[in-house]
């Protein structure tokens, strides 16, 4: 990366960190920065444009901070902007709570637009199923519903997926969670 590009990218980990302050990662004891800068890592490793690296970073903010889209496209590159936006499930105060618990099919759709999205979706999905992983024995039926909900969910996005090294991350952490539940 050129100096620009880690310009940006730190200052994407910055604004992260300070959206997610005192923020925990449910059902772990630890930060919830650390999420997105290990999908940061993860998407940066499997070789995405620092753009998509800063959107990594900040793919949870809008969705769970009091940070605004408004406010990502005011701080950053149209490019970062649009994926994160992508990334965000936007979900009218009004929707049933079957839509909010079964998904947007709208937010799945957008997602296979953008390749960079879709990895990006993808590599979010793994470090989650890894936490899950993480969680057992204590939270057995939440991450049996997540891995089955995540099975369900990228049974069609996995084949548009173009990147090798996201797609093997995904299905490596699907694996070990499946096999962890004893599946």
């Amino acid at each position: 990366m050129n100096q620009p590009e880690m310009s940006l990218v730190l200052r994407a980990a910055v604004f992260a960190a300070e959206a997610h302050v005192g923020q925990r990662r449910k059902g772990l004891d630890e930060p919830y920065i650390n999420h997105p800068l290990r999908v940061a890592a993860a998407v940066e490793a499997c070789g995405l444009p620092p753009e998509a690296v800063a959107a990594a970073l900040l793919h949870d903010v809008v969705e769970d901070t009091l940070v605004t889209q408004k406010l990502v496209e005011a701080e950053f590159p149209a490019r970062v902007a649009h994926l994160v936006r992508l990334m965000t499930k936007w979900w009218p105060d009004d929707a049933p709570a079957e839509v909010k618990r079964e998904g947007n099919p709208k937010y799945y759709g957008a997602l296979r637009e953008d390749p960079d999205a879709l990895v990006i979706k993808l590599l979010d999905r793994a470090d989650n199923l890894r936490d899950m992983a993480r969680m057992l024995p204590k939270a057995r039926d939440w991450a049996a519903r997540y891995l089955k909900k995540t099975e369900l969910e990228f049974a069609s996005l996995l084949p548009l997926t173009a990147n090798v090294q996201a797609r093997q991350r995904f299905e490596e952490a699907v694996l070990a969670l499946r096999q962890a539940l004893g599946k």
